[in-house]
């Protein structure tokens, strides 16, 4: 018996999906391909290379941007950057700090003052 092979786009929108939904849920356990290939039923060479077609990146880049989207979202309101490090799943405040500079072009903090002098900006009258 032949399995029914799984369209690309829908195997990779479906994954998106779950990271997505997994990122709200488990913030601090990154998630693995073999982890979300099985829930998905497919095979973790499968999706990796399905997310290279589709997304041009790996599933693991697409995992991180992810996380370091959210964590730019969070920053403005984050008081303590290795509390945020660990709670979104970073193994140190130092490893959370080297993606997001990689990510964005500037540190944590830099981001953080940005975006709270963007907000007194647009909140401040003429």
């Amino acid at each position: 018996m032949r399995l029914r092979k799984v369209n690309t786009l829908e195997l990779v929108r479906r994954a998106k999906d779950y990271l997505a939904g997994y990122l709200l849920q488990s913030p601090q356990q990154p998630t693995r391909l073999s982890q979300t290939a099985r829930a998905l039923g497919a095979s973790p060479s499968s999706l990796a290379s399905a997310f290279r077609t589709v997304e041009r990146v790996s599933f693991y880049r697409y995992s991180l941007n992810l996380r370091l989207a959210r964590a730019a979202a969070l920053l403005p309101a984050s008081e303590d950057l290795a509390r945020l490090a660990l709670d979104l799943g970073f193994a140190s405040h130092s490893h959370f700090s080297t993606a997001f500079h990689r990510w964005a072009g500037l540190t944590p903090s830099a981001f953080r003052a940005e975006a709270t002098a963007e907000e007194s900006g647009a909140t401040a009258g003429p």
